[in-house]
């Protein structure tokens, strides 16, 4: 089960981390010479935020993690700890 839960959380940063890439890369080439750095972010939060949460709705029913708020928050700390170690 451990080894799933890693498998979960590992998925769902490359999900979410390849978005914001491709989404980080558009603001700063497009929209922020015409909006301004703060605008830009402003426009592309709302967005990332339901990246993550399709995200993390499609890496639980495809890898069928059980509903359990354990096994989802381990998950989810799977996930965190991924993010922590690729910015170390």
């Amino acid at each position: 089960m451990t080894r799933q839960i890693l498998k979960a959380g590992a998925l769902y940063f490359a999900l979410v981390f390849g978005a914001g890439l491709v989404l980080g890369t558009i603001r700063t080439l497009w929209i922020v010479p015409s909006f301004g750095t703060r605008k830009a972010e402003l426009m592309e939060a709302p967005i990332m935020f339901v990246i993550t949460v399709l995200a993390s709705r499609w890496v639980a029913r495809r890898l069928a993690t059980p509903p359990s708020l354990p096994r989802r928050l381990a998950v989810g700390l799977a996930r965190l700890a991924s993010c922590f170690l690729w910015n170390s």
